[in-house]
């Protein structure tokens, strides 16, 4: 791995000589999250650059307001110039970072060449992604509500849950206020010019297949259905190597397998 600028901590270059993906976590993880990712598409001979999104991992520091889209964005933007080397990027979003790839894509389609989103929380309105979230279970309105729920956070650090990373409260609910919230996932999706695949998990929100089926999407989106929940990048890696392959755009030496996922 490579530093691309010590001012850029967050941002870490996995050299290949293949396509640059650029790989973006979800709420409360970091860039590690991608690990079983990066190994299978660094081995297809990928150059793979994993992006810790404002205020987590290694940017948990990083300044901010309101972390809201706005600067999430610009925090990606200057990432992704620094790395592009002048060529648009794949660009593969989990969650959150879904979410951020698509308005990134809206509002700098020159620095995206594909678009994949995994598991992005694609919501009608506000209304709809606060009281399906708040809705999920006791716990987790605890954690996201509940007066005590700092210690509820340090509690399930502490208890290792895998898929947590350093992060600080105002980015984890700044991020989740302004930007999940905001319930603009299928409103950007419908709005993109720049070609995407969208992939939500038969075991995942069941209101993120509803609203995709009932969505009129441009003919540059494909839609995929993973036999996954929410977490496929570490449930099934080698579908996101699939999916580039099924592209076109894996490097033709080293791609790896023909393997089909179930739909």
């Amino acid at each position: 791995m490579t530093s691309t600028d010590t001012r850029m901590s967050h941002v870490h270059d996995y050299p290949g000589d293949g396509p640059t993906v650029v790989l973006l976590h979800g709420l409360l993880a970091s860039a590690k999250y991608w690990g079983p990712v990066r190994r299978r598409l660094s081995s297809d001979g990928y150059r793979v650059v994993t992006i810790d999104l404002l205020g987590f991992g290694s940017a948990a520091k990083a300044p901010a307001t309101s972390y809201d889209y706005t600067e999430h964005v610009e925090h990606v933007r200057s990432a992704v110039e620094a790395v592009a080397e002048k060529e648009p990027v794949i660009l593969i979003g989990h969650s959150l970072g879904g979410l951020v790839s698509m308005k990134l894509a809206r509002r700098h389609p020159e620095l995206v060449s594909q678009l994949v989103i995994l598991n992005a929380p694609l919501y009608r309105d506000g209304d709809e992604a606060r009281s399906s979230i708040l809705d999920t279970s006791a716990l987790y309105r605890f954690l996201l509500t509940s007066k005590f729920r700092a210690a509820g956070w340090v509690t399930a650090r502490l208890l290792g849950f895998p898929v947590i990373g350093r992060h600080s409260a105002k980015a984890r609910e700044g991020a989740l206020e302004e930007v999940v919230f905001r319930g603009k996932g299928l409103s950007d999706l419908r709005k993109l010019e720049v070609p995407a695949v969208v992939v939500t998990g038969a075991q995942d929100r069941e209101i993120y297949l509803s609203n995709l089926n009932e969505a009129e999407l441009p003919d540059s989106i494909d839609v995929f259905v993973s036999q996954t929940g929410h977490h496929l990048p570490t449930q099934a890696p080698h579908y996101v190597s699939w999916i580039l392959n099924a592209l076109g755009v894996a490097p033709t030496s080293r791609a790896s397998g023909s393997w089909v996922p179930a739909a």
